[in-house]
C-alpha cells in the first residue's frame, strides 16, 4: 500500500475504533442505569431520589449521543479534507479494506471533491468583463495593427516552462486515455481519408488538399445537402 492508501485506512480505522468506543460506553452506561435504577427501587430508596440520581448519567448519555450524531454529520467533510490534501485517485480504491458503507462515502467524497476543482467560477467570468486586466473594450489604444508582423508562439514556449507543477495520479490516467484516443481517432481519420472516394478520383491523399485543389468547385450539385440529410434521416419516419 501507498503512504496515501495507508492515510486513507487509518482514517477509517480511527472512526470505526471511535464509533465503538461510543457505543461501548453509551450501552455501558444503559446499563448501569438500569441496574442502579432496579436495585434501588427494590431495596426501598424513593422514586424522587432515584431520579436525582439518574440525572447525571442520562444526560451524560444525551450528550454522547449528541456528540456522536454530530461527528457523524461532519464525517464527509472531514474526509473531504483528508482527501483534498493529498493525490489520491480511482485506482487507489482497490487496495484498501473498506466495507461496502466506507466504500461509498469514499467515493461520494472524491466525487465532491474532483467536481469542485473543474468547476467554473461563474462571478469570475461575469465580472471579467469590467475587469482592468481583461478585455479592452472601447480603448483605442486596443485596436490591432494590421501592419504588425506575426509572432511566432513557439518562441516563447520556455517562459511558460515549470509554471504548472506534477499531475495528479488520477490527471496523469486521464492525460493518458486522452492521447491514446486522440491516436486512435487520427489512425481512423486517416484510413477514412485512404479510403474515400473523391480523394481516389482527384489523386490526392487528403481532404484539405482536396479542397485545396477546388473539387468540390468543379463538381458542385444543386440540392446536394438536401439529399445528404434525407439520407441520414431514420427510415421509420417515413
Amino acid at each position: 500500500m501507498t503512504d496515501v492508501n495507508v492515510l486513507i485506512q487509518q482514517f477509517f480505522v480511527h472512526e470505526r475504533s471511535r464509533k465503538r468506543r461510543s457505543l461501548v460506553v453509551l450501552w455501558s452506561t444503559v446499563v448501569l442505569v438500569d441496574v442502579f435504577a432496579v436495585g434501588a427501587y427494590f431495596g426501598g430508596m424513593g422514586v424522587e431520589r432515584i431520579a436525582a440520581f439518574l440525572a447525571v448519567p442520562v444526560l451524560a448519555s444525551f450528550a454522547l449521543l449528541w456528540r456522536s450524531m454530530n461527528r457523524e454529520k461532519s464525517f464527509q467533510t472531514r474526509l473531504a479534507h483528508v482527501l483534498d490534501a493529498v493525490e489520491f485517485g480511482w485506482e487507489e480504491l482497490h487496495g484498501l479494506d473498506l466495507n461496502a458503507e466506507e466504500a461509498e462515502r469514499l467515493h461520494e467524497a472524491f466525487t465532491a471533491i474532483a467536481a469542485g476543482r473543474s468547476a467554473t467560477n461563474e462571478t469570475e467570468l461575469q465580472t471579467r468583463g469590467g475587469d482592468e486586466k481583461g478585455p479592452a473594450f472601447d480603448r483605442k489604444d486596443a485596436i490591432i495593427d494590421p501592419n504588425r508582423g506575426r509572432v511566432d508562439p513557439n518562441l516563447h514556449e520556455d517562459e511558460y516552462l515549470g509554471l504548472e507543477g506534477e499531475l495528479r495520479v488520477s490527471e496523469r490516467l486521464v492525460e493518458e486515455a486522452n492521447q491514446q484516443y486522440a491516436e486512435h481517432a487520427q489512425r481512423q481519420w486517416e484510413v477514412a481519408e485512404a479510403r474515400d472516394l473523391d480523394n481516389i478520383e482527384a489523386g490526392v491523399k487528403r481532404l484539405g488538399d482536396l479542397v485545396a485543389s477546388g473539387w468540390f468547385e468543379q463538381n458542385a450539385k444543386d440540392g446536394a445537402l438536401s439529399e445528404l440529410m434525407e439520407s441520414h434521416e431514420d427510415p421509420g419516419s417515413e
